[in-house]
């Protein structure tokens, strides 16, 4: 409800104002009624003064109700306005209705002023169900009304019943409660509708996201598939080496694993499982890999690659995050990007470190610009291009730097390019080990044991060849008892466990963990790799386990490796 108060304030108001009208009527046709059963004080001031007053008020009523009517649009949304005007119009129909039992009553009989005290409570009741929506404007009509009323009484009708002087204190009292429990349904009322449509409105974006991302999905996977297949028969058919077939194939896998790595880190991060892990980083050491990724697609399109005061700048954020996060921005960059030049350079603004992400591209109009974050958004796809991907990048860039509290702003002119500014928390120099060069620093892993177990025969051979080409000692099992087995005989824990989620039927990786730990008694690092993405395997996941998702890339676990066993001291 507190991110709905500004629509309810709104709703409330423009229930308030479509029944005022009939309000003052009612009001007006009742006070000009009731002075007639007193036709004896037809020539007496007092009764030329009611219906001046009436007629004064009304007037004034009418005219600010023509005027709002008139100018709706407008003044709709100034609702602190309109409610500071409704109080002013109450507070004066309440001094008209206080002043009549001075100007009429005086002298009568209790008949008379119980009469007279019945029609005022009928009077006053009636708009309580549609002024209880702002319940101070109401009371503030009541109140000066009925103590108005019973001062009166006590004074000039001292000899009236009991019940007569109880009467302006219960209306007063019942309304007064009334209309603080008709304000609480009707405000709920408001917000439940709200709510509905809302939920209405996310259900109809899901269904639309959902039909978008199967057509997508469809496309553009199939794209990348269709020319990797293309060229693995090419291959077969030509015995001689073909090394621009060979990159074109390895191109056409790297787009399938960049798409399906969007969506597995959209899946996570939807999950709400993803947690920074924050420490001081070396920009430019962070950003090397990056960079060298990069650059040789920039060459390749004849465009150039600019970076100003990266170095010796440090900063305090999850390094794999703000990666990832730059990664994308530079392929946005690059995608869009026809000619000219790509440019990364920092800043320092206080306590922030600025980093700006620029390019000379096509850049975005302004009518899309609070759109680009979201997921599907692609401005000028070309669909016939296997690069142009599902729109994914900036939604991830989007959420991601809200999870690591880095603020995104953008600015961009249509066909004179784009500019990301990152706000970095900036840190003192310092020289930490930076995490994107951890592979480097161990890229053989002589003393590593491995302790693998996937039920899939395949896998498991071409994991152990890998890790056994980085130097580690690889223990490869199709099943948990044949692991369990061997671990018996070594009698010593591995340097870590890696494992498939699902290894046969009644065996997943909690079996694992829980198995390997009990025969130790202690904890052994484990990397989970699965193809599971799943928001309720990915919710399940403690938050102390490694997960990679499949396919994985060679870099990106020798990597994972490198950063697990670092952590434990080992090697």
């Amino acid at each position: 409800m507190t991110d709905n108060r500004e629509r309810i304030l709104q709703e409330r108001h423009n229930l308030f104002m479509d029944e005022v009208g009939s309000r003052m009527i009612l009001s007006f046709c009742v006070a000009a009624a009731l002075p007639l059963f007193f036709m004896d004080m037809l020539r007496e001031p007092s009764f030329f003064g009611w219906y001046a007053l009436l007629l004064c008020v009304g007037i004034q009523s009418f005219a600010i109700t023509r005027f709002y009517n008139g100018n709706r649009d407008q003044e709709s949304q100034k609702t602190e306005k309109w409610h500071r005007i409704n109080l002013y119009l109450a507070l004066i129909w309440a001094i008209l209705w206080s002043a009549f039992p001075y100007l009429f009553l005086q002298g009568t009989t209790p008949v008379i002023l119980l009469t007279c005290l019945v029609l005022l409570s009928m009077a006053t009741s009636v708009p309580s169900v549609s002024m209880a929506v702002y319940p101070d404007i109401f009371i503030s009509f009541i109140t000066p009304v009925f103590l108005s009323w019973l001062a009166f009484i006590l004074i000039f009708v001292p000899e009236s019943p009991l019940i007569i002087k109880v009467i302006p204190l219960a209306n007063l009292l019942s309304m007064v409660l009334f209309s603080l429990y008709v304000h609480r349904s009707q405000i709920s009322t408001i917000a439940l509708r709200i709510e509905a449509e809302q939920a209405s409105e996310l259900a109809h974006k899901a269904s639309d996201s959902k039909t978008r991302f199967l057509a997508a999905a469809s496309h553009d996977l199939r794209q990348p598939l269709q020319a990797a297949t293309l060229y693995s028969a090419m291959l077969k058919n030509n015995p001689e080496p073909q090394p621009d077939i060979v990159r074109k194939l390895d191109s056409a896998i790297a787009s399938c694993n960049e798409l399906l790595g969007h969506l597995l880190m959209l899946s996570r991060l939807q999950s709400q499982r993803l947690k920074p892990r924050k420490r001081v980083i070396n920009l430019a050491d962070t950003l090397q890999p990056v960079i060298d990724e990069i650059t040789p697609q920039v060459r390749a399109k004849g465009l150039t690659l600019e970076m100003n005061n990266l170095a010796d700048q440090h900063i305090f954020t999850d390094a794999v995050m703000f990666t990832r996060i730059v990664r994308n921005l530079l392929s946005n960059a690059l995608k869009y990007t026809p000619r000219g030049q790509i440019r990364l350079s920092a800043r320092q603004e206080g306590n922030q470190l600025l980093l700006d992400i620029s390019d000379t591209g096509i850049g975005i109009d302004e009518a899309y610009q609070s759109e680009v974050f979201e997921e599907f958004m692609q401005i000028d796809n070309d669909h016939s291009s296997i690069q142009n991907g599902l729109g994914l990048g900036l939604a991830i860039v989007s959420k991601l730097a809200a999870l690591c509290d880095i603020p995104v702003n953008m600015q961009s002119r249509k066909g004179e390019g784009t500019t990301f500014t990152l706000s970095l928390a900036a840190a003192a120099t310092l020289r930490p080990q930076p995490a994107g060069r951890l592979a480097q620093h161990l890229p053989l892993f002589e003393t590593v044991t491995v302790l693998l177990i996937d039920d899939d025969k395949d896998i498991t051979e071409a994991l152990g060849r890998l890790l056994e080409s980085r130097g580690a000692t690889v223990s490869a099992h199709h099943s948990l008892e044949s692991a369990l087995k061997a671990l018996k005989e070594r009698g010593m824990p591995p340097s870590v466990v890696i494992t498939d989620d699902q290894i046969g039927p009644g065996t997943n990786a909690g079996n694992v963990i829980e198995a390997v730990t009990a025969l130790f008694r202690q904890p052994v690092p484990t990397l989970i790799i699965t193809g599971n993405t799943t928001p309720e395997f990915i919710q399940t996941l403690p938050d102390d386990i490694d997960v990679l998702f499949k396919p994985v890339a060679a870099d990106t676990l020798t990597a994972k490796l490198a950063e697990m066993l670092s952590l434990q001291g080992t090697p």
